[in-house]
Order: structure tokens, then C-alpha cells, then sequence
């Protein structure tokens, strides 16, 4: 039995032990063919040059929707076409097209990788082999060499958007800051965080961002025809914390000191409002005494005294009733209202808080 019919007995029988409930119908992604040329180096050793490459070449596989030709397969590709003389690097567009053309490749990405002063400057190019020209270019550049080949692989991601627009998809943004912005692909837009955007299909390099957060950049990767969720906590920086919690804290003890008045002012409202009562019984003494030939004098004295007292009471009590009751509403507007103190409590320790 041939190697070829083995290998597909294999794939059938992997399948056949997928569960149905681990099975999940999506859009089919056609690969298209890729060429990674190696980059041309200028002021570093031609060993970083070639392992950035692999680097780009890997985050272009990894999308799902490139069939990548590495560096060693298009030497090997040149050689066998004849064509030496591009093997030795390309600067110019036209030669990164013959390149693509000779490997039979419609798209390719090159570019370079160079020491400008303290900097590191990595420089990619997306080439159309059909039409002969530069599809987006996009830069980074970073103090430290190693910084770069994390920065290689979002540019890579970027450089390729013209290739992925065709699929459709969709990506959410949750972040623990409901108005922060997005910047996708190095492009701003204009949803923000809880919105549903649409995006091509494949990686993209998020970047989350709100004045006084530091901020925070994710890789994420769009399916076709689906809603993408991607969450995101935003660290707030130390004045941010501070500012924060000083606000939230005079909200909320100012809740608790207007809850402490509007109980006083009941209590206080219940205490006149017995008062008054007691008042009003000895007037209704008084005037039951008037059909009563004894006691008449002492009730009459008590009732001119209560009348009096009466009318402080109940002033009091009705006062303080209105006081009870706007407190207990300035009370619950605090605490509904204001911000919750603790909120940043998980970031005490973190840089700096």
C-alpha cells in the first residue's frame, strides 16, 4: 500500500472518532499560497535576519489561511528555475514580484531588518505578483532585539490584511473600562469597547486604550461569519487609583453620614411625635372638664400649658420628619450614585499603586 493511501486512510479514521458534539460546522478558509522572502539585513547579523524571518513566516501560518513558502524552498525554487541572481535579496518591488512569479506564488512578503542609531527598524511589504505591486507596507522598530520579534509578529499580522478582507467576520472588545477606545491593525476606530465591529476574517492586533490606563494590546483571530469575543483589563495607572478612590470615598461616607441623619431625625421625629400626642390628651382633658364642676381649674391650667408645648412639638416633629426623609433619599442617591471604593482594589501593587 502506497504512502499517499495510508495517509488518507489515517485522515478518514481521525475523523470517523471526532464525537458529533465536538464537530462544528464553519465557513471553509481556501489557503492561498505565500512566499516569505528572507530579509534583507543591514547593521545586524544575517543569523537575527533569518530567525525574524522564520518568525514572520510562522505568524503567516498560523492564520490558517496562508500555504507559506519559506526562504530555504524559494533558494531551492530559484535554483531549479535558474534564476541565482535573486537569491541574493531584493530591495526593489520588481524584484520582489520576479521572485513571487518564479515560485509560483500570487502574493509574497518582504522587506528588511536594520540598525538606525539605538533603534531596531523592521520594514515589510505585502507584494501582489498578479498586478506587480506593493500591496500595504507597515514599520516597526523597537530599542532591543529581542522587543522586535514580538513586534515581527504584529506586523506581520497587520501587513496582511489586504489578503483577508474578503472574509467576513465580526469581534467583540470587553474591557473592565466600558469607554476606552480601539485601535485595530494599527488603525483607530471609531466603535469602542462593547461593540460588535466588523473585521476581515484572520489575526489582527488589538489595542485598547483610554487616558489614564496603561495600555493593552492583544492578538486575536477572527472567524468567518462568527462573533469573536476577546476580554481585556485595562491597569489603571497610580494617579488614576488615587483620583478614584478619593471621589468614591467621599461619595460613599457621605452616604453613611446623611444614613446616620436620617436615622437620628426618625428617632428624634418619634420622640416629638409622642410629645404632641401627650399635648393633645391633656387639651382633651381640659375640654371633658369643662362639663365637670370639680377639677375644672387644674385641667384648664394643664391645657393653656399643653397648647404651648403643642404647637413646639409638633413643629419639631413634622421638621424633623422632612429631615429623616430627605436625608434617607440623599442617602440612597450617594450610594447608587457613587462609585464603588474598591473597585481597583486588584491593582494595589502593581506598578506602583
Amino acid at each position: 500500500m502506497s504512502l499517499g493511501v495510508l495517509s488518507l486512510a489515517l485522515l478518514a479514521w481521525t475523523a470517523g472518532q471526532t464525537p458529533e458534539a465536538e464537530r462544528v460546522d464553519e465557513p471553509e478558509i481556501r489557503t492561498s499560497r505565500l512566499a516569505v522572502m528572507k530579509l534583507k539585513a543591514a547593521g545586524v547579523p544575517e543569523e537575527y535576519a533569518e530567525g525574524l524571518t522564520e518568525t514572520i513566516a510562522t505568524a503567516a501560518a498560523r492564520t490558517g489561511v496562508f500555504e507559506t513558502v519559506s526562504p530555504a524552498q524559494i533558494g531551492s525554487l530559484l535554483a531549479y528555475e535558474k534564476r541565482k541572481e535573486l537569491l541574493g535579496g531584493c530591495v526593489e518591488e520588481a524584484c520582489y514580484v520576479q521572485v513571487a512569479q518564479a515560485v509560483k506564488a500570487p502574493h509574497l512578503i518582504g522587506g528588511s531588518v536594520a540598525k538606525v542609531g539605538n533603534k531596531v527598524v523592521l520594514n515589510l511589504v505585502l507584494i501582489d505578483a498578479t498586478e506587480g505591486k506593493a500591496l500595504k507596507r507597515t514599520e516597526r522598530e523597537t530599542e532591543s532585539a529581542s522587543a522586535l520579534m514580538s513586534a515581527a509578529r504584529n506586523a506581520t499580522t497587520v501587513v496582511l490584511q489586504p489578503l483577508l478582507e474578503a472574509r467576513q467576520g465580526y469581534l467583540k472588545v470587553a474591557a473592565n473600562v466600558p469607554d476606552a477606545g480601539l485601535i485595530v491593525d494599527d488603525e483607530r476606530r471609531a466603535e469602542g469597547v462593547g461593540q460588535v465591529i466588523s473585521l476581515a476574517a484572520g489575526p489582527h492586533v488589538v489595542r485598547v486604550n483610554r487616558d489614564g490606563f496603561y495600555a493593552t494590546t492583544a492578538d486575536v483571530f477572527v472567524r468567518p461569519g462568527r462573533v469573536s469575543v476577546e476580554e481585556v483589563n485595562l491597569i489603571p495607572a497610580k494617579d488614576t487609583v488615587e483620583s478614584y478612590e478619593r471621589k468614591a470615598s467621599i461619595m460613599r461616607w457621605g452616604a453613611y453620614g446623611t444614613a446616620v441623619v436620617a436615622v437620628g431625625a426618625a428617632v428624634a421625629s418619634g420622640i416629638f411625635y409622642g410629645r404632641a400626642t401627650d399635648d393633645k390628651a391633656a387639651v382633651d382633658r381640659y375640654a371633658q372638664a369643662l362639663d365637670v364642676e370639680r377639677g375644672g381649674a387644674a385641667a384648664y391650667d394643664d391645657a393653656l400649658s399643653a397648647r404651648d408645648s403643642f404647637t413646639t412639638n409638633q413643629g419639631l416633629y413634622i421638621g424633623l420628619l422632612g429631615t429623616a426623609v430627605v436625608s434617607a433619599g440623599v442617602s440612597l442617591y450617594l450610594f447608587l450614585s457613587g462609585d464603588d471604593p474598591d473597585r481597583y482594589e486588584e491593582f494595589h501593587g502593581v506598578n506602583g499603586l
